[in-house]
């Protein structure tokens, strides 16, 4: 018994000692606390009876046993271990994804020892914990967003993600260029479908006008040749400024005059305003400085017979009374302004285009700014003109509104619960001018020479209504005037004797060339010597002349 019992205790104090080298200084201790305790217990108990000496014997046996389980440890800890017993677990606990070498979901640590994906950890920390409970979701401990740490581990299985963004990226720029052309091609659809129903409209047109053809009676024809005889001829030319710098003509009915916008001739006060002229003998009245620079645009309230409201690349809109010769008021803007008219239902209200493409609505009772900056869709072009038109439940603006057409877009905005929204109209720029013809509910849009249309058009046209974010274009007629246009000159629609015409200058033929609206045919030329940037038909005493403004006369066209 007591060589076992020795023997035992000099390997127990071996496995101790490399219990205590391996970090199990704790088990080896108790093990010699075991065998001390069983030793003196022998060595006390040596004189006793043999019942004592066989119990003594199975306290050694049972250490010995115990011996033999710490010698399996030992050799179980320095075998290694198989590569399926590790822990070859690659994904983060809170997305359950692998994590990555690099991007955003790399491999990180929490000071805990915790490893997560970057991006999942900064997002829990950040966004999903508060700032005074920010733990670890593995083990709870606290942790702060400046304790992440990147590791960079020589034997860590991760997977390369290099190949997978790039293919995301690429699969991200296919989704977007499928969604642009999936846009373009519903625009596509919609206008096909707009233009199948132009087609049909205008199919059924033709049939009506070649049924009014064969079912013409001789009233028509006699009222058509009455009509062709009357024609247009020079009555007298007026100078209105030596220095050149015309640019709009109006004619206000109520007073007998017609305004004309040219540059200033006094050096002490340089700039732009307008010219008055008496319709009665023509001849010209005061001028009236206004802009310090060009005036691009003006018109008449055809409730409030006095007012003329004008606008400039000075960026002022300027209200005045024609009767005293003086400025009702003056609104400042941000941008120059090309183009104005007054509201078809509100007296007080008129809208202006800007050259950034911004259409914006004012009361002339609010002295203050702007009531609203109209929603733009999106052409940045100057505002080239603006035509009010009234309210008319057959047609495609059948609340009123009015039509704005820049260089590169044509929109009819309709009022619908005092706002005002845009109706895009499909034709093709760019474009110069709008105008519209109350008789008969008729819209002349002219547009210049561009690559697929060589030549200047005017075009007369029904809007009717369409879907909610477009109107049906009917093209009655369109009339070529030549195939160059450097000055954006402005037609006009003339009232006749059971018919309409439309005056417009042809810059490359020198001339003013009138169609008629009912046959579709030239009428009339007119031959001029410089080129004509706006006309306007004026009616005095039941007498009917056609006014024809260049860079420095205003010129008199009487029809008879």
């Amino acid at each position: 018994m007591d060589v076992i019992v020795e023997d035992h205790s000099e390997e127990s104090e071996s496995l101790a000692s490399e219990d205590h080298e391996n970090g199990n200084g704790e088990n080896a201790e108790n093990r010699n606390v075991i065998i001390s305790e069983n030793v003196n217990n022998e060595n006390s108990n040596s004189n006793e009876n043999t019942d004592n000496n066989v119990g003594d014997a199975a306290q050694v046996i049972e250490v010995v046993d115990s011996d033999e389980d710490q010698s399996k440890a030992k050799k179980a800890k320095e075998t290694p271990l198989d590569e399926s017993d590790t822990d070859i677990d690659q994904y983060c606990p809170i997305c359950m994804d692998t994590w990555t070498s690099s991007g955003e979901h790399r491999l990180c640590c929490l000071r805990c020892g915790h490893l997560f994906g970057h991006s999942c950890i900064y997002r829990w920390l950040q966004s999903i914990c508060t700032s005074a409970n920010r733990r670890c979701p593995q083990c709870n401990k606290k942790a702060a967003v400046k304790d992440i740490r990147n590791l960079y581990a020589k034997k860590l299985v991760s997977i390369d993600t290099a190949e997978l963004d790039n293919l995301k990226a690429q699969l991200a720029t296919v989704t977007n260029e499928k969604n642009q052309i999936k846009m373009e091609l519903s625009n596509y659809a919609m206008r096909e479908t707009l233009f199948e129903q132009q087609i049909s409209r205008m199919k059924m047109r033709i049939s009506e006008l070649e049924r009014m053809q064969s079912e013409g009676t001789a009233y028509s024809q006699q009222n058509v040749s009455k009509h062709m005889v009357k024609k247009f001829h020079l009555d007298r030319s007026i100078e209105v400024c030596k220095e050149g710098g015309c640019r709009v003509l109006d004619y206000n009915p109520w007073f007998g005059i017609l305004i004309a916008s040219q540059k200033s001739s006094n050096n002490l006060f340089p700039g732009y305003g307008i010219r008055k002229i008496d319709t009665e003998k023509f001849q010209t009245r005061q001028f009236i400085f206004l802009h310090t620079e060009a005036i691009r645009d003006m018109g008449f309230n055809t409730t409030k017979k006095e007012l003329l409201l004008s606008v400039g690349f000075d960026k002022c809109a300027k209200l005045i009374d024609v009767r005293n010769n003086s400025i009702v008021h003056s609104y400042q803007t941000e941008f120059a302004l090309w183009s104005c008219c007054w509201s078809s239902d509100d007296p007080h209200m008129f809208f202006v285009g800007a050259q950034n493409g911004s259409i914006t609505q004012f009361d002339m009772r609010q002295l203050s700014g702007a009531v609203e900056a109209l929603d733009n869709p999106g052409d940045r072009s100057p505002v080239a003109s603006l035509a009010s038109v009234p309210f008319n439940p057959g047609s495609g603006i059948s609340r009123g509104g009015f039509i704005a057409c820049r260089l590169n877009s044509c929109y009819a905005y309709e009022q619908r619960e005092s706002k005002y929204v845009p109706k895009q109209i499909f034709l093709e720029g760019p474009f110069v001018s709008v105008c519209y013809d109350e008789k008969n509910n008729h819209t002349l849009i002219s547009s210049r020479p561009n690559a697929r249309q060589p030549h200047m058009r005017h075009i007369v046209c029904t809007i009717e209504k369409g879907n909610d974010d477009s109107t049906i274009c009917n093209v009655v007629h369109t009339f070529h005037a030549g195939n160059s246009q450097q000055f954006m000159s402005r037609p006009c629609y003339i009232n006749v004797e059971n018919d309409t015409l439309v005056a417009a200058h042809q810059e490359s033929n020198s001339n003013i060339s009138l169609w008629s609206v009912s046959t579709g045919k030239q009428v009339n030329c007119l031959p001029v010597s410089d080129p004509v940037v706006d006309l306007c038909s004026v009616h005095v005493n039941d007498n009917l002349f056609l006014a024809t403004l260049s860079q420095k006369k205003v010129r008199i066209y009487c029809h008879g």
